[in-house]
């Protein structure tokens, strides 16, 4: 995804995308909310007990986030996305900071990612005007869990209205609490990208992480930017009834590792992909990409064309510019900000991230002339590449064709899984 940060953090995109069913994600979140009107500017801090079972690596933490008058967000932070250990057994984790001077809301809130059993207890809020060193404790709703999780307490998803994630169940567990009979339960099931049957493959001097789903015809599916093998949810239950479904962790990407020492660039992955089809003994592929991972089936196009029978692309963009005007300039601030705070390097990856959709790649339209296969160029109406450059791709790629959908953004695949799927499925089986 191109302002991946966003999504990983800050804007929660797939709960504002569903509809009547449970949502399908990698993760989910426990949240309850606490006027703090009154105590604007503030100090506050949250703490909680955590522990996990069963994981493989997952993460699981606390989460504080401001919500203010004007109903923009304040004050965020995820533990989820810090250098935080959580072991199987219990141990306080605590978030400071100061509620914002326009702050109607402080929402607290456990976090948990991929499978496994994650488990929550004694929540405390506390805050101090700043006048004096006292803390004072503000009253939790069933902050120990010792009763049944009520929709008046504690709530599945990170807003006002309730979410329920089809991957996980939150329940109270009388599993070991750290006090009392009970704690909070969450449990993640079944969620792609952090399966037991996923491999590591060794190529262009990085382990590679990979999963595969279903028999037949290969079909590779490539992420976007800030995403993992986990952006493909909605998809590879359709797609692995009728091939084999092999989905990867790009470089710097989910449990995939990298080369410091190298640049991120798209040709450094098609180098990576390249190798793990030769590796893989796949003579020909069907790629299915999203954002940058079209943008990867493209150059794959172009550079292998003997590897690749057809490619269809969602939201993918072949110099910068393609990007919607507003969205390259929040990328470039975003990317200023993260280079300021970058203490200790604990921003390299994402500074890498963004550069690497900022600089690249650099095609012209006239290079796509040399495209052999059947494309399929997909784009929301409302998404982050500009309407004009997706109908340009089509257009120029010799066999290429256009979806434009409508009432859509990046994020299609996810919000119109049916549509999408049923769209590619033809495509890809079509003559």
């Amino acid at each position: 995804m191109k302002k991946f940060i966003s999504f990983l953090i800050l804007s929660f995109s797939f709960w504002c995308v569903a509809q009547d069913k449970a949502v399908v994600s990698d993760w989910t979140a426990v949240a309850q909310s606490v006027n703090v009107q009154d105590k604007q500017n503030w100090k506050f801090r949250v703490s909680a007990k955590i522990r996990k079972e069963n994981d493989n690596n997952a993460k699981c933490a606390i989460w504080v986030r401001i919500d203010k008058l004007d109903n923009t967000i304040g004050f965020f932070e995820n533990q989820a996305y810090s250098d935080i250990t959580v072991t199987s057994e219990w141990k306080t984790f605590t978030i400071e900071g100061t509620i914002d001077s326009s702050a109607k809301t402080l929402n607290i809130g456990a976090f948990a990612r991929d499978n496994g059993d994650f488990y929550f207890d004694d929540f405390k809020l506390e805050v101090t005007n700043g006048k004096s060193k006292k803390w004072t404790k503000i009253a939790l709703k069933n902050n120990d869990f010792e009763e049944d999780l009520m929709s008046n307490d504690w709530r599945e998803g990170i807003s006002k209205d309730k979410k329920h994630i089809k991957n996980f169940t939150v329940q109270t567990s009388e599993n070991k609490p750290f006090s009392g009979k009970k704690s909070l339960l969450i449990k993640g099931e079944n969620i792609i990208g952090n399966m037991p049957h996923g491999k590591f493959a060794e190529v262009n001097g990085i382990k590679m992480y990979y999963e595969t789903y279903g028999e037949g015809e290969p079909l590779l599916m490539l992420h976007g930017n800030g995403q993992s093998i986990s952006a493909f949810m909605n998809q590879v239950e359709d797609f692995s009834k009728k091939y084999k479904v092999i989905i990867v962790d790009c470089r710097e990407r989910g449990k995939s590792t990298y080369d410091k020492t190298k640049e991120l660039t798209f040709d450094i992955q098609v180098e990576d992909l390249k190798q793990f089809l030769e590796q893989q003994n796949i003579k020909k592929v069907k790629i299915l990409g999203w954002s940058d991972g079209g943008i990867l089936a493209i150059l794959m196009a172009l550079k292998h064309p003997d590897l690749v029978d057809k490619i269809a692309c969602s939201g993918a963009n072949i110099f910068p510019e393609g990007i919607t005007d507003k969205d390259l300039e929040d990328m470039k601030e975003t990317l200023a900000k993260l280079i300021r705070e970058n203490k200790n390097g604990k921003n390299d990856v994402y500074i890498d991230l963004y550069n690497l959709d900022l600089k690249y790649p650099n095609l012209k339209y006239e290079n796509l002339k040399a495209i052999q296969c059947p494309s399929l160029i997909i784009a929301g109406d409302k998404d982050e590449i500009k309407t004009e450059h997706t109908v340009k791709i089509a257009e120029f790629i010799p066999k290429g064709q256009l979806a434009i959908i409508p009432n859509s953004s990046h994020y299609v695949p996810e919000e119109k899984p049916e549509l999408f799927n049923s769209l590619v499925m033809d495509f890809f089986e079509g003559k």
